[in-house]
């Protein structure tokens, strides 16, 4: 899936009818097949579109409509480490000059304004974290952000203004940090009730100094806590920097990026293709479903998942519950199903095509598993 084309909600439907040779079955159900004069059976005519994609031959003869499904959205929590040592811009530690375009803060802030407003970050939101700050070793420190609920591209350059007004001074508190972002992540998570995602990104030089149970092994342990519904990403900038692999991968993001800054010509480029992965990583291959007109309900087995690829031809892609199959689709909750899901193997194949596209064929039977 294009990363431009992540949006809030679900796109508008956009439907196409065809008519189809099977009776109306139970009326009042949206995404069954309507008799051959477009009627749904309550009087009402099937939505059409004529700009709506084209289905598989297979599709063609029972599918009532298609929506063109939008990803998720994703809210990023960005935890910038703004610590003395990041105003180092050789391989000593002295001097330090956070005015230096060559200091690790400067390279970051170039890569971070690259990302900022990059079209390809459309529909992401941010909210910035920065430590040390405040009280620093206090957890409810960095529970609100500094600037919270950005939409990306951010063309007012709020994120950026309010990175340059911080002054990079004094230690590194990870673990508090780290856990108080969290617990905003959480309840970012909780308003957006099962229709986005959220993810942290740790941007850090250096190990966690200072402050009670803050070492490596306790951010992982916070990091771990939060991995089933919330990742932690980690992008180390320096040198030597191998352990904070063991904080992604208790975050759920197998492991660190790190941007050597040895060579200082190619870290913005190294930190702008780091930013760029995350991006790609934490956008979820989750999608909405399309809601029923008022005084009807979706058929849950009548729903299919197209995927069309960079070539132009669509294929259909197998409803499998448990995942079984990789390669497949299932729903969050089949019970009370509220959103798609696609398996690994299929997830891998949007992320890795740009310009893929995944529709929701409705009015045919799901291909692949029973739905139940």
């Amino acid at each position: 899936m294009a990363l431009r084309s992540v949006l809030v909600t679900l796109a508008a439907l956009a439907v196409s009818a065809v008519a189809c040779g099977t009776p109306a079955p139970t009326l009042g159900t949206f995404g069954n097949s309507p008799d051959d004069d477009g009627d749904d059976g309550d009087g009402q005519k099937s939505i059409s579109n004529s700009d709506a994609p084209a289905a598989t031959s297979e599709l063609d003869r029972c599918a009532t409509s298609t929506a063109t499904a939008q990803q998720l959205p994703l809210h990023m929590v960005l935890v910038l480490d703004q610590s003395g040592s990041m105003c180092e811009f050789t391989a000593n530690v002295n001097p330090r000059d956070c005015g230096n375009a060559s200091s690790k803060w400067q390279q970051v802030r170039t890569a971070l304004s690259t990302f900022f407003s990059s079209p390809d970050s459309k529909g992401i939101t941010v909210s910035l974290v920065a430590f040390p700050a405040g009280n620093a070793c206090s957890v409810s420190t960095y529970e609100s952000p500094l600037v919270r609920d950005v939409a990306l591209p951010d063309a007012q350059n709020q994120l950026l203004t309010r990175i340059g007004q911080l002054n990079p001074n004094g230690s590194t508190p990870t673990r508090q940090a780290l856990e108080g972002a969290l617990r905003f992540g959480k309840s970012v998570e909780t308003q957006l009730a099962g229709k986005g995602k959220v993810a942290v990104v740790l941007a850090t030089d250096g190990f966690p100094q200072d402050c009670s149970g803050n070492s490596i092994s306790d951010a992982a342990n916070v990091a771990a806590a939060s991995q089933a519904t919330i990742p932690t990403y980690v992008i180390g900038v320096g040198n030597r920097l191998d352990s904070l692999n063991t904080i992604a991968a208790a975050g759920g993001s197998t492991k660190a990026f790190i941007v050597s800054t040895t060579n200082a010509a190619t870290v913005n480029a190294e930190l702008s293709d780091s930013l760029a992965k995350i991006r790609g990583s934490a956008l979820s291959c989750e999608y909405g479903l399309p809601a029923p007109p008022a005084g009807q309900s979706l058929d849950f087995k009548k729903v299919n998942v197209q995927l069309t690829g960079a070539g132009g031809s669509a294929s259909t892609i197998p409803f499998s519950a448990d995942c079984s199959n990789t390669q497949g689709w299932r729903y969050d909750n089949e019970a009370a199903p509220t959103k798609i899901q696609l398996c690994s193997a299929s997830c891998d194949k949007v992320k890795l095509d740009g310009s893929a596209k995944v529709d929701l064929v409705l009015g045919c039977q799901t291909q692949g598993a029973e739905v139940r």
